[in-house]
């Protein structure tokens, strides 16, 4: 036998043997420890398990359909012991499978590095393509994985819960990363990009007008409120007089009669002149 190898327990092989067809299998976590004790296949725990993580991957080899791969990464932030046993453990608890593993340290940040260690265990089943065995993302890849329908309730549970990729509805708070300014694509917009945008458009649209002027509001009250402004102007223009050249309607005393002046200019008049008038009376003074 080789120095470094792995087996599937007691414990594991019964509960191949028990699966139906198209049984569903679900392996969970992958543990590590530090024993130089050779693995058996009566182990029901690893002799020294430093650290347990749930798996990454698990999947029948290509290159071998009597073979599954198991995969676990250990997380930079742990470590601080020696890796010489590995475990792969159910949903259950149970181990199902054990190896036997080059000696590894693995160090913690505090040790003055820091690095991520992945794990791919290689167990022998013999009939690995042909049972379904799911792990704590979902069902494994493989030629197996075509029929859903006999699904552990906790496989099924782990489908539920994602989204479909045509037309998802997704809950909670969905995040998305957000697009650059000026974005102009099917990308999705965030409440980020949305926020930056509308401001962008305000900005431009006040475009530095005086503080007193640089809301509808204020132009509104500038206005009058009045939703025909233009037209109301128009019309108070048609009502007025021009400076030179045009002719008014001046009313005399009687207010039965009146004449029409052209060329009307305004000048310096005499005091005299106007207390000379009678009540009534205009001066015309012509150019």
């Amino acid at each position: 036998m080789s120095d470094y190898y792995a087996l599937v327990t007691t414990t594991g092989l019964a509960k191949l043997a028990a699966l139906p067809v198209g049984g569903t299998l679900t392996l969970t976590h992958m543990a590590f420890g530090n024993s130089t004790i050779d693995p058996t296949e009566d182990m029901t725990a690893l002799h020294s398990e430093q650290h347990r993580c749930a798996l990454l991957n698990v999947e029948v080899e290509a290159t071998n359909p009597n073979n599954l791969a198991a995969e676990a990464v250990i997380d930079s932030t742990v470590g601080g012991f020696w890796i010489r046993e590995v475990g792969i453990y159910d949903e259950d608890g149970d181990l199902f499978a054990v190896g036997k593993y080059p000696a590894t340290y693995k160090p913690e940040t505090t040790e003055g590095t820091v690095k991520e260690l992945g794990v791919r265990m290689i167990l022998a089943v013999s009939n690995a393509e042909d049972v379904i065995v799911t792990y704590h993302s979902g069902i494994m890849q493989g030629a197996a994985n075509q029929d859903l329908s006999n699904l552990t309730p906790t496989g099924q549970q782990k489908f539920d819960v994602k989204a479909d990729i045509a037309s998802p509805e997704f809950t909670g708070t969905p995040k998305a990363p957000t697009a650059t300014a000026g974005t102009n694509t099917t990308q999705i917009a965030t409440t980020e990009f949305v926020t930056a945008a509308v401001a962008a458009a305000i900005s431009a649209l006040v475009d530095s007008s005086p503080a007193a002027l640089d809301t509808l509001k204020e132009l509104a009250t500038a206005l009058g409120n009045d939703a025909n402004f233009s037209t109301t102007v128009t019309n108070a223009l048609a009502a007025k007089a021009a400076k030179t050249n045009d002719t008014i309607t001046v009313a005399t005393a009687d207010p039965t009669s009146a004449f029409n002046v052209r060329n009307v200019k305004a000048t310096s008049v005499d005091p005299g002149e106007l207390s000379s008038l009678a009540n009534g009376q205009i001066l015309l003074v012509y150019e």
